[in-house]
């Protein structure tokens, strides 16, 4: 066999002892790797998430009205599985927590559908 040409290290140690130190190498490595990672945030539904918006909400914004797209956004509501949420959940929410669903028959408004305010204040 010619020089160029490298061997395998010599391996005195069963392959049972082997895997076992790998085992305990990683075990090792995961236990500080664990300590370092940073928490993860609160995952909060889409109640919640509402409850918390409604709550920040001064008694002069929840005089005014609000359209279903302006509470997603304004409440940063997400869906389960998509970027919003139903709007049939969200109307059951805001019906849950004293919003009443109005209507707006002016020219300006565009027959616009919008929740207005109507339960105790905080």
């Amino acid at each position: 066999m010619s020089d160029n040409q490298m061997l395998p290290p010599l391996i005195n140690e069963p392959l049972y002892l082997q895997i076992q130190r790998l085992k305990e190498e990683v075990e090792k490595s995961n236990l500080k790797s664990a300590s370092v990672k940073p928490k993860t945030p609160p995952i909060y539904t889409l109640e919640e998430k509402l409850v918390q918006w409604i709550q920040s909400l001064t008694p002069a914004q929840l005089e005014r009205p609000h359209t279903t797209t302006e509470v997603i956004k304004l409440a940063s509501l997400t869906g389960k599985y998509r970027t919003r949420p139903a709007l049939q959940e969200v109307a059951q929410l805001l019906r849950k927590h004293g919003f009443k669903h109005k209507r707006s028959w002016t020219n300006a408004s565009r027959n616009q559908r919008y929740w207005k305010f109507i339960g105790t204040e905080k």
